[in-house]
Formats: C-alpha cells, sequence, structure tokens
C-alpha cells in the first residue's frame, strides 16, 4: 500500500470514528461475544466488530495504548490518526502483520500534539478473527472543549425509541 492510499484509508478511518463509537449495535450471536437477548427485536442493526478491546492512558503528548485480544486473530493492522487538529508524532502503525492467541494482551506508545481545545486519538485495528476479516475503531478525547467547540451545530430530536439524535447540517447553502 503506497503513502497515499495509507494516508487516504487512515483519513477515511478517522472521519468514520465518530459514527463507529458513538453507535448502539448490539454484537451478533455467532461472534463469541455476550448479547443482552432483552433488547432483541428492537429492529437490531448489528455490526459484527473485531472481538478486541482498546484501551488508550493520555498524557499531555503521549497515550499508551493497550489491546486486548478476546480471540485468536492474524495478519493484524493497527493505525493510529488524530481528528480536530491532533498530530500523530510516531509511528502510524505501530502493528502490522502481527498475530495474537486469545486473550493476548500488547501495549505500545504513540506521540502526539493535541489540537486546540478537543482533539481526538483514532485507534482501528483491522485483523482477521476466526476466519473473518474484522475491524474495531476506538477514538480517545483529549483536552477541553474551546468556547468555538461548544457551540452547539445541529438541533437535537428524539427519536420515536426515546434516544437523542442530533441533526447536522450537511454543508454551506448557496
Amino acid at each position: 500500500m503506497n503513502r497515499k492510499a495509507l494516508a487516504v484509508f487512515t483519513g477515511l478511518l478517522a472521519l468514520s470514528a465518530p459514527l463507529a463509537c458513538s453507535s448502539t449495535a448490539q454484537p451478533l450471536p455467532d461472534s463469541g461475544e455476550k448479547t443482552d437477548t432483552s433488547k432483541a427485536g428492537k429492529g437490531d442493526t448489528a455490526k459484527s466488530s473485531a472481538p478486541v478491546a482498546v484501551d488508550a492512558q493520555l498524557g499531555e503528548a503521549r497515550a499508551r495504548v493497550t489491546l486486548r485480544f478476546d480471540s485468536p486473530a492474524t495478519g493484524v493492522q493497527v493505525n493510529v490518526s488524530g481528528v480536530d487538529g491532533l498530530t500523530v508524532k510516531s509511528a502510524p502503525t505501530p502493528v502490522d502483520g502481527a498475530s495474537f492467541v486469545a486473550a493476548g494482551v500488547t501495549t505500545f506508545d504513540v506521540d502526539f500534539t493535541p489540537g486546540a481545545g478537543r482533539s481526538h486519538l483514532v485507534v482501528a485495528v483491522t485483523g482477521d478473527f476466526q476466519g473473518a476479516h474484522r475491524s474495531k475503531v476506538a477514538s480517545f478525547a483529549v483536552g477541553t472543549p474551546s468556547a468555538e467547540q461548544q457551540k452547539s451545530s445541529g438541533t437535537s430530536v428524539t427519536g420515536s425509541d426515546g434516544e437523542r439524535i442530533k441533526v447536522m447540517p450537511s454543508g454551506q447553502k448557496p
């Protein structure tokens, strides 16, 4: 994969991180994860994600990222990137082509320069888990929101299931 393709791929992952991380999706029953069957029948829109827990201990300019694998994995690649002005200074792909056993744990450090106000560190894990190619994206907030970031840029409505939905503008009006 050339550098431009990697940059585009990482950018797309970073842009999709808020969507992937804010989902109320339930894991699929065959994914090896526990599901809450009391919510079954409420229009399950479950997305199958990689069975890996992603955690980060954040400092001012460094994060210690820990991955815990719930099932064996091969061909694991981890990409780290920033959103809202956060710039990753360390390697953008700290793990590439690695294999892990169930209950395997790996830890690595990510050096970054935070953006103004609140920015986000994005960690994307992809690989083959029990014969299926899966991915998981996690986003970690760094800093406190600036006054500009605290301004609301959309309207909130309540869906038929009682969940709050924020309607965001799609672009500038001509």
